[in-house]
């Protein structure tokens, strides 16, 4: 996902999180839940806020607002689940809002070379979007 861009259009859904607004390749995405009941699993990372059934399957939940670094917020009731698939591993990450779909080319985009959750950067309009990369979200550091 952080490789450049060969040319073509690609689609993103687009979250909000602390304010920021956020996507992941909609290849990336399986579903999108309304924000559920987690059950605490002790001994994981502190962003990892525990499992989810998911038609019986376990799947860990990620607060993302947590594994991007930022504190905690009151629950509004419009948060979400987005569940993700990346390299055979499946996870929910938790996010503010789902806002929109967003279709962009190779020209609004820049990628990232750092080691960061973000693949890189889409311009949209006025909007700039952080591309989060699944395989980097869900390595435990």
């Amino acid at each position: 996902m952080s490789e450049e861009l060969t040319g073509g259009t690609s689609t993103v859904v687009t979250f909000r999180s602390e304010g920021g607004l956020y996507a992941f390749g909609i290849e990336t995405l399986t579903e999108i839940l309304g924000d559920r009941e987690v059950t605490p699993v002790p001994g994981l990372p502190d962003y990892v806020l525990g499992v989810i059934n998911l038609r019986g399957e376990v799947i860990p939940v990620i607060d993302l607002r947590r594994r991007l670094g930022f504190a905690d917020a009151e629950p509004t009731g419009r948060e979400a689940l987005f569940i993700i698939e990346s390299d055979g591993v499946t996870a929910a990450v938790r996010a503010d809002t789902v806002v929109t779909s967003v279709t962009y080319d190779e020209s609004s985009y820049m990628a990232f070379e750092e080691e960061s959750v973000a693949a890189g950067i889409i311009l949209d309009g006025e909007e700039q979007i952080t591309l989060i990369d699944p395989k980097k979200l869900l390595k435990n550091d």
